[in-house]
């Protein structure tokens, strides 16, 4: 099964169980995701999308783990949020995160002793930085970003910016 975690008006799968904040929405089950915990049963996904949502979130940390509890062992998590750097992550009022490609480094508990003792564990696949369209100034953010993220981050995020992060984890349970 399939988990659309603030799904909105158009699911990212047509059969992925929708879960969203706005009865608008396409969501199969209303609910403020910042309530725990979800109305989803333990172990039930195998692939679950979070496209623009962490950023919204009082607390992403106590969101990951409602998304490990709903997953299975295994399950792919296919997390989008606006990069720091981009405009986008600071136009909407709304958003109360702004997130870095090394935010993700926290799911794993393995860098971050603080979180070592977290009930959730997650293996990073693959964590990328979209641009936009800017022939000079996007391709030299890719290319940098791709050189040496951590070093883009730190000294070249600002003077050209991405626009999203894509990050692919995988759920690690016992």
């Amino acid at each position: 099964m399939v988990l659309d975690v603030g799904c909105g008006k158009r699911k990212i799968e047509p059969e992925a169980v929708g879960i969203d904040i706005s009865p608008h929405s396409a969501a199969d089950k209303v609910w403020n995701l910042d309530r725990y915990p979800w109305p989803l049963e333990d172990n039930q996904f195998t692939r679950i999308h979070m496209s623009h949502v962490i950023e919204h979130l009082d607390d992403p940390m106590r969101a990951m783990a409602e998304v490990y509890r709903v997953a299975k062992s295994g399950a792919e998590v296919l997390v989008v949020t606006p990069h720091f750097s981009s405009h986008n992550s600071y136009i909407d009022p709304t958003h109360k995160r702004h997130l870095a490609a090394r935010s993700f480094e926290y799911f794993t508990g393995e860098d971050f002793p603080s979180f070592a003792g977290s009930p959730f564990r997650f293996e990073i696949v693959n964590v990328e930085l979209t641009f936009g369209g800017n022939l000079v100034l996007d391709n030299m953010g890719r290319f940098l970003a791709r050189t040496s993220l951590k070093w883009y981050e730190r000294h070249a995020a600002w003077i050209f910016p991405a626009q999203d992060i894509r990050c692919h984890l995988r759920v690690k349970k016992q």
